[in-house]
């Protein structure tokens, strides 16, 4: 129930005293709220940021967007929603629009190299879930004519420095270069 419709108060004040009134938009209402829920959903369903389940499938298929299996209604709203707000002209400040509602605001970085037809774009390991997200988006709005050069940003020395030996013999090698550390101050 996402509104609760009252048919009584909608009656004039002299009414209210009625039992067969009240008997009568008591039966009413059930039906009423109902039509009222469906109504607040069809609502819903219209904006994708509201949209439940069944509205966001909607949108999938009318943007031709395939939902992964482990993805929530949020990454699937998001997912539709970066479609959804592909548009031109492409500019480089526009590209950095479109990284940050995807990776965050220092969850990329972002080299655009005019004179060798070149894009290079690191998403930074606290994005690594949005990573195709990105690389469906760059091959979508970057033009056929330029190289699209896209990795993650994979832990760097300034990053480890952070740790002692100690705290680092709890990752393996794979984790220390793959994985986002939490210093454990």
């Amino acid at each position: 129930m996402i509104r609760e419709v009252d048919l009584i108060s909608y009656l004039p004040e002299y009414l209210h005293g009625y039992q067969e009134l009240e008997k009568i938009m008591a039966v009413q209402q059930v039906e009423i709220q109902a039509l009222e829920d469906i109504t607040e959903v069809f609502k819903n369903n219209q904006f994708i940021l509201s949209a439940d389940e069944q509205g966001i499938k909607k949108y999938e298929i009318m943007l031709g967007v395939t939902a992964l299996d482990d993805d929530t209604l949020e990454n699937r709203k998001f997912r539709v929603l970066s479609r959804w707000n592909n548009t031109i002209p492409y500019t480089v400040f526009t590209l950095k629009e479109k990284l940050e509602n995807l990776c965050g605001k220092d969850g990329y970085i972002l080299e655009a190299l005019n004179e060798e037809y070149r894009v290079f774009v690191r998403v930074a390991l606290t994005s690594k879930k949005n990573y195709r997200m990105v690389e469906e988006m760059l091959n979508e709005v970057i033009p056929a004519n330029m190289i699209v050069d896209l990795s993650l940003l994979y832990n760097q020395h300034s990053t480890l420095g952070k740790f002692t030996n100690r705290q680092l013999a709890m990752y393996t090698q794979n984790q220390i270069r793959n994985e986002v550390l939490v210093n454990g101050d």
